[in-house]
């Protein structure tokens, strides 16, 4: 007997019995009428919804894990474009400056040199290079007395007049420089040689009050490049990041970003020198010149070397005067 009853219910338990069950036991409460299986749904219903609420929940946590971790897995692809479009821009940056350096240099070798001026020129000029000198190099040439503070100070006649506003170099009379002199940083004006010692040189940088110079206006084109010349002008330090160009006849055609080039060359060097363009540009009533405002092609800060334009004689043309033997 135990064993038989053992059987049978091994046989109830069955999967495929339970099944059976199951479905007699639906249709049978699909077929009695509602008022006899209310009370057994509801019955059925109260039992599981706890279940169906568990259910519910798990699969809104689900839904929630799946959603954070398809934006994380967004998020990281969205890193890794970036990183990508990062290293893209370092490698076009690297490249855009190799293209400026060599651009740079094609300029700094397109300035005129003896060994290739044209015979024609009488006077040519040779770039000389310097390096600007720092608060640790300025300190330590003042401790070796190179540097002092002037001659109404009693020192040597060689000594250079200390201003903070200038910037300091080194190369002076040995390089044969010069007051007035050009120095150029990557081929554009920086500033003029205000004072010269024995090994050093003072530089008034195109903004510092007391710099001028005589320049022209000139109409750039698609490239950059002048397409028209324009008026000229006395350009003027102020102290302030912007110079100013007066004495530009207000009946003149001026115009924003015009640029503004060197006009004291002439008879030296082959072709104008940038020293900026406009940004700024009034012309007050009844005034009658243009009051124009210059931002420098030469970015603020202080470059590590810079390139000082030394005038001298063609050597060609000195040697092919009579009584001077050709070299």
């Amino acid at each position: 007997m135990p064993s038989d009853r053992r059987g049978l219910t091994f046989r109830l338990t069955a999967p495929g019995t339970a099944l059976a069950l199951g479905l007699v036991a639906a249709a049978a409460m699909m077929a009695l009428p509602e008022r006899w299986t209310g009370r057994a749904k509801m019955a059925a219903a109260s039992i599981l919804r706890p279940a169906h609420r568990v259910v519910l929940d798990g699969r809104q946590c689900v839904g929630r894990a799946i959603a954070w971790a398809r934006s994380r897995l967004d998020a990281a692809a969205q890193l890794d474009e970036a990183r990508g479009q990062c290293q893209r821009l370092r490698e076009e940056s690297l490249r855009l400056a190799a293209a400026l350096e060599a651009e740079r240099s094609r300029r700094v070798s397109s300035l005129p040199d003896p060994a290739v001026e044209a015979t024609e020129r009488l006077l040519t000029t040779r770039c000389i290079p310097a390096r600007v000198l720092g608060q640790q190099a300025r300190a330590f040439l003042q401790r070796q007395h190179l540097l002092d503070v002037g001659d109404r100070e009693g020192v040597q006649p060689d000594a250079l007049v200390i201003d903070g506003r200038l910037q300091w170099i080194d190369r002076g009379r040995d390089a044969d420089l010069e007051a007035g002199q050009l120095a150029l940083s990557a081929g554009r004006v920086w500033g003029k040689i205000a004072e010269v010692g024995t090994v050093t040189s003072l530089v008034r940088t195109v903004t510092e009050p007391g710099f001028r110079d005589l320049v022209r206006l000139a109409t750039p084109g698609a490239d950059g490049a002048p397409v028209r010349w324009g008026p000229e002008g006395i350009l003027e330090g102020t102290g302030e990041p912007l110079a100013r160009v007066r004495r530009v006849e207000a009946t003149e055609p001026v115009a924003l970003g015009d640029l503004v080039y060197t006009a004291s060359g002439r008879g030296v060097l082959p072709r104008p020198l940038l020293y900026g363009r406009v940004v700024r540009l009034a012309r007050p009533v009844g005034a009658s010149h243009w009051d124009l405002w210059i931002e420098p092609a030469v970015r603020p800060g202080q470059p590590e070397q810079v390139l000082v334009l030394r005038t001298e004689l063609n050597p060609r043309r000195v040697a092919a005067r009579p009584g001077h033997p050709p070299e």
